[in-house]
């Protein structure tokens, strides 16, 4: 450690700057929330306006976005931030332009881009068929289209590309315009299932698909470094958490020792229990915050990927 590396951190440990008020702080930012008006994009958005952000949240269908207004607003006003809906489609590159338009006529700099959005396609079931190769070849060339295959890299991947780029402009401005200490920062949306070498009982396309995404994400934070734009890009893989993508929304709660056993021997979770909102909105905070991480990948799957590879 150098002379003025030292005399920082001095200057660190005496202020309050390691306060948990400060560590986390994202009182005035503006963050895009990609898909936020359901599920963990909800999730996701109502923590960030409960603590001061301003969170504009996006999605197909004004309704939910809406809804998720609506009943989000009070803990947003409390906090002193607050969500507010785009409906664009971010999966395709009109819808891209859409947002960008509408936040560029509002923002002049946005600090956090969230893509959150995404599908889990219906697929093949290789456990369904007898396990022959006849019949597996059957089940897997039939009962699968190459139009799901592209519709989730579609969506789960290649509009990431695009919405990433599509707001660097406003992401740098933040530095400049905002008076932060740093740029923006991106966050994407990948999973344990772009990581895990099985298939999950034959999602081999949504897998796929995730494991590109993880793929641009470090692809991304590479070039953003290279060029010194100091734009970091991060993704976030979790694990099980109830939402409208699995069932596990309404077949599971958590915290009795019945399903405890049930987490375990339904969905292979060491932990016992499905990921929360609490565990989520902490690692979506310690992502976006740190100024000093980029081209992370962040598991949060109470163990499952460990148990299951």
């Amino acid at each position: 450690m150098n002379d003025s590396a030292h005399s920082l951190n001095n200057s660190v440990l005496g202020s309050d700057a390691l306060s948990i008020s400060k560590l986390f702080n994202v009182k005035g930012w503006v963050i895009i929330v990609t898909g936020g008006g359901t599920g963990l994009g909800l999730c996701t958005a109502s923590a960030l306006a409960a603590n001061g952000a301003k969170v504009y949240i996006t999605g197909r269908r004004l309704e939910p976005l809406e809804k998720a207004v609506s009943e989000a607003s009070p803990k947003a006003k409390e906090g002193g931030g607050q969500m507010i809906p785009i409906q664009a489609d971010a999966s395709t590159k009109e819808g891209v332009q859409k947002m960008r338009e509408v936040i560029e006529s509002k923002e002049k700099w946005i600090n956090v881009l969230i893509n959150n959005h995404g599908v889990s396609l219906g697929h093949a079931d290789p456990n369904a068929v007898e396990q022959t190769p006849e019949a597996l070849s059957k089940e897997m060339f039939e009962n699968e289209s190459f139009e799901n295959w592209l519709d989730g890299y579609r969506i789960n991947t290649a509009s990431y590309y695009f919405t990433s780029f599509a707001f660097l402009p406003l992401l740098a401005a933040a530095k400049t315009v905002g008076g932060y200490a740093e740029p923006g920062n991106i966050l994407n949306l990948g999973s344990v299932s772009g990581i895990t070498k099985t298939s999950q009982k034959g999602q081999f396309s949504y897998n796929a698909n995730k494991a590109a995404t993880i793929s641009l994400s470090h692809q991304l934070a590479t070039e953003f470094a290279r060029r010194n734009l100091n734009i970091r890009v991060n993704v976030i893989c979790p694990g099980y958490f109830p939402s409208g993508m699995n069932t596990m929304q309404g077949e599971y709660a958590g915290g009795s020792d019945e399903s405890l056993t049930y987490a375990r021997s339904k969905w292979g979770i060491p932990f016992g229990r499905a990921g929360n909102a609490v565990d989520y909105a902490q690692a979506i905070f310690s992502l976006i915050t740190n100024q000093y991480m980029t081209g992370a990948e962040l598991v949060i799957d109470g163990g499952w990927l460990l148990e299951m590879g």
